[in-house]
């Protein structure tokens, strides 16, 4: 793919400043994005996006359509190779030039949900608050996990849990980061059919409540109309089409 030439576009913003503009209301927008990995193929090509405050926007599409990566872009996990990503009015990634995940107010919940098998559920709360004295860690803590439902099961370990447990303590992990996105990358497509609808109303409630702007990854058509109030459909690495689930 051949790169678009700069030389014509405005100064690109410091990276961590302000953006120049980004659209009302967004809190995650990302501009004509591009990556590939290596010398292969383009992955995500020229994609545009925008996530507003308390939005569930789900991301539909095939396996290899870029979605996973799309996500890893966001979250800082890889640095684009061209385009800009703007977090709360702030230029977190500008072509090659980005901030680290550990910088960036993103929040993330994979498929596999990540837990640390040798911690308890109030320990593997705790790691993303290690900013933190002690006492606050683990008051934190027995809140956000409250919120989750899952105060009882502060001191258990995650062997010991439902896969729907689990799924809660992942969640319950990343808002310890206080984050203004979340991305959900199929958070759901473990668990039985009946479990699933009941765990991931639950999940997106409390994310609304907190007023978080949600990106999910989703392959199952069914399950983005249910869940989002937008639905974009990605294919090989394009925005393919866009809108309320309610417009088709």
């Amino acid at each position: 793919m051949t790169r678009p030439d700069t030389a014509q576009h405005d100064p690109p913003t410091p990276i961590g400043d302000a953006a120049a503009t980004d659209p009302p209301g967004a809190v995650l927008h990302a501009d004509t994005v591009s990556f590939r990995y290596g010398r292969g193929p383009t992955v995500v090509d020229r994609l545009s996006l925008t996530v507003c405050r308390g939005e569930v926007h789900a991301l539909l599409g095939a396996s290899g359509s870029g979605k996973s990566t799309l996500l890893r872009l966001l979250a800082g996990l890889e640095r684009p190779d061209a385009g800009r990503i703007v977090i709360q009015g702030r230029t977190v990634a500008e072509g090659r030039h980005a901030l680290p995940p550990e910088r960036r107010p993103v929040g993330v919940v994979f498929q596999d949900y990540a837990l640390f098998p040798h911690l308890s559920v109030e320990r593997n709360v705790c790691f993303g608050m290690s900013h933190r004295s002690r006492r606050e860690r683990f008051a934190a803590a027995r809140e956000l996990l409250h919120r989750v439902g899952l105060e009882d099961k502060a001191k258990a370990m995650p062997h010991t849990l439902s896969g729907g447990q689990q799924q809660r303590v992942a969640l319950a992990r990343a808002l310890a980061r206080n984050p203004a996105v979340m991305l959900l990358d199929e958070p759901f497509s473990g668990l039985d059919a009946e479990l699933r609808g009941r765990v991931r109303e639950t999940t997106l409630q409390v994310l609304r409540d907190a007023g978080v702007a949600v990106l999910m990854v989703t392959h199952d058509p069914a399950e983005a109309h249910a869940a989002a109030d937008r639905v974009s459909v990605m294919r090989a690495g394009r925005i393919e089409t866009s809108a309320m689930p309610d417009e088709g």
